[in-house]
């Protein structure tokens, strides 16, 4: 019995020569068109073939639907697929220096990792703060997948929805969504700064701080805020568990490249 692909879009049959009929999957790939899943079966054989050109093949197949699906849970918005650390503009020093920031904590993500050192990136509208954090997600993602690293993308808004929507809720609750944002081993939180502000609102982005930094995972905030303002927007207590093992600030300070020709 075959099980079907994760993010499988639509199903055909399909007709294989040495299995006949067979059903195939159109699966959903990250940041390129879908494709054909084909026959499981011939896959199946090819990761364990006695031929080592075959399996090799095979196995490599293998590994970059792995790595597709990890990539797809990770929830990185459609807009921000095609963001990477290579194509970042870097052609001022300032952003330069950005990009060596945040390039450095990916290459040295074991390293983060293991301590628990978080970044933060910080700074005005439109700066490109969402490229490279979403750019760092991706690039630790595809080094490491296929170790099982999990990673993570959200917003501060979809977080604070997600807890509220639990309240009355006999299903999913509270507990299940915080358990769910401390599980990944990197999450991106983004757009922080952009909510009313209020206790409640504190509390429930501090409690996913501090989840993590209690089972030392890195977490990587992205804000439109200063650290002063961050500082009052998610308290002391946040801000400090993410300097904390000299976690990272990397600072925008340009002008907003939305609406430029």
């Amino acid at each position: 019995m075959t099980t079907k692909p994760k993010y499988t879009l639509e199903t055909r049959a399909g007709e294989c020569p040495d299995h006949g009929t067979f059903p195939n999957n159109l699966v959903q790939q990250f940041g390129a068109d879908p494709v054909w899943f084909g026959c499981s079966r011939c896959q199946f054989d090819g990761r364990h073939s006695q031929d080592l050109d075959q399996r090799s093949k095979a196995l490599g197949i293998h590994r970059e639907r792995l790595l597709n699906e990890r990539l797809l849970d990770a929830g990185i918005p459609d807009r921000f697929m095609g963001c990477t650390l290579d194509n970042w503009s870097a052609e001022a020093p300032a952003k330069a220096q950005a990009l060596a920031a945040c390039g450095g904590f990916v290459e040295a993500f074991e390293e983060n990792f293991t301590v628990g050192r978080s970044a933060m990136l910080l700074g005005t509208v439109g700066t490109g703060k969402t490229h490279l954090g979403t750019a760092m997600l991706q690039a630790v993602i595809r080094q490491h997948a296929l170790a099982g690293l999990v990673g993570l993308y959200a917003t501060a808004g979809s977080i604070i929805r997600d807890v509220k929507a639990t309240f009355g809720n006999r299903g999913r609750t509270e507990a299940d969504v915080y358990a769910d944002l401390i599980r990944p081993d990197l999450l991106v939180i983004d757009e922080v700064g952009v909510q009313h502000g209020t206790d409640f609102e504190r509390q429930v982005l501090f409690e996913v701080i501090n989840g993590r930094y209690e089972k030392i995972k890195p977490t990587i905030v992205v804000s439109n805020l200063g650290v002063t303002e961050l500082r009052q927007c998610l308290g002391d207590r946040a801000v400090d568990r993410l300097r904390d093992k000299s976690g990272i600030v990397v600072v925008f300070r340009w002008a907003s490249a939305r609406g430029a020709a």
